[in-house]
């Protein structure tokens, strides 16, 4: 099986060379070896043109990932070299609307306008709306350059797609984990060792949010091994495919019909952000405030000064308060708050990467007390994420 990539790069934007490197290890991740990428100008057509058909003569697969910036119309050129044409697909126009909608953003019809040959794959975060096209053998796939929606692509549809079409007898699962990365390579370690069958993995952390991709060389044999990692790992894992701590809050928002409000200080707004992101939010959450000083703190959610001086601005006290004060009118489900020192410098005598999350319901508050490392953007990314992990495993728990 061979399978060939083309990016495009702009000379006036150069390209981010991390993209071409997580593109590959998207589908390596997947058993999928890539045989050439090819670069090409985002003001050639002509080598674009040439670059297909050259691909089409000599590979399986090949993957085009779209720039927005391009000065040609590469679906035309591709429809024409694979003796189709052009239409507005009817799920594309629905998908498209839909994230119309939920950014409050018109997008170009264009975006759904794919070969009629081809299948949609459907893109519910962006506006181009990807397709997969087979002819005599050869398939071509177009997907957008945003990494997260390409990988989502990848991970749901083209490489399942690949391994039915080339008769690939292996497993693949995505783990999403957050917690502690140690504890995951010892247990992904562990399950190697007892394995029948040899598997690999690979881990991308992004702020002790962990994505865990393992390919399992044999089916027949996998699930005692896949169950083992899953059992290690229970408390930790918050999902089976590739997802975003916000898209998975919003899910059980949604399943339970839960509306959530936030109270974030050094958080900034991030964890209320990470679940407005999804299509539909408005539904599920109330309102997010951003009490950054200590006087909206008082008047915003009703915590006297007094205490908060007393206490500390960053404590579990407030934490708590906070968390309170956002469900004493009875208008939301679920309370987020967070409290901190993100730094650089301390705050009195309270350290950079001490903080405090609030996490409650009607039926009780709870507060956690996180000691975290890191520069102030990654202090402030875990506790976001942490803060969005225990809302998660806070709704699971509800019977």
């Amino acid at each position: 099986m061979k399978t060939a990539i083309i990016l495009f790069n702009n000379p006036e934007c150069p390209l981010n060379g991390d993209l071409a490197s997580n593109v590959i290890d998207a589908y390596l991740s997947g058993g999928v070896s890539i045989h050439r990428l090819e670069v090409l100008s985002v003001n050639d057509d002509i080598a674009f043109k040439r670059s297909v058909e050259y691909f089409k003569d000599t590979t399986d697969n090949l993957i085009i990932i779209n720039n927005s910036e391009l000065s040609f119309n590469a679906k035309q050129i591709l429809a024409d070299i694979m003796d189709s044409a052009l239409a507005e697909n009817d799920e594309g126009v629905k998908f498209l609307q839909a994230v119309s909608n939920a950014h409050n953003k018109d997008y170009p019809i264009e975006n759904a306008i794919i070969p009629i040959d081809a299948t949609l794959i459907p893109n519910i975060n962006g506006a181009f709306q990807s397709f997969l096209l087979e002819k005599d053998g050869f398939t071509v796939v177009m997907l957008p350059q945003d990494y997260s929606q390409l990988k989502l692509a990848t991970d749901r549809y083209i490489l399942p797609y690949f391994e039915e079409k080339f008769e690939i007898s292996r497993m693949r699962l995505t783990l999403k984990y957050f917690g502690d990365g140690t504890a995951l390579e010892k247990v992904l370690i562990e399950a190697k060792n007892i394995s029948d069958k040899p598997f690999t993995y690979s881990i991308i952390d992004k702020n002790g949010d962990y994505t865990v991709d393992i390919l399992l060389e044999d089916k027949s044999t996998a699930n005692q091994t896949v169950r083992y990692i899953i059992e290690q790992l229970k408390e930790g894992i918050y999902a089976e495919y590739d997802a975003s701590l916000g898209e998975i809050l919003f899910n059980h928002l949604r399943l339970r019909k839960l509306k959530l409000a936030t109270a974030e200080s050094f958080t900034g707004g991030r964890v209320v952000s990470s679940v407005i992101a999804n299509s539909g939010a408005s539904q599920f959450v109330h309102e997010g405030i951003v009490c950054y000083s200590n006087e909206s703190k008082s008047s915003r959610l009703g915590i006297p000064l007094s205490e908060i001086s007393r206490d500390g601005a960053v404590s579990s006290m407030t934490a708590y308060k906070m968390a309170s004060g956002l469900l004493k009118d009875g208008k939301c489900d679920i309370a987020i708050s967070t409290t901190g020192v993100a730094g650089p410098n301390p705050d009195g005598d309270k350290p950079v990467g001490l903080a405090y999350i609030g996490i409650g319901m009607m039926d009780g508050i709870h507060t956690y007390k996180l000691n975290l490392n890191g520069s102030r953007e990654q202090i402030t990314e875990r506790a976001k994420n942490t803060a969005l992990f225990l809302a998660i495993k806070k709704i699971k728990n509800i019977r």
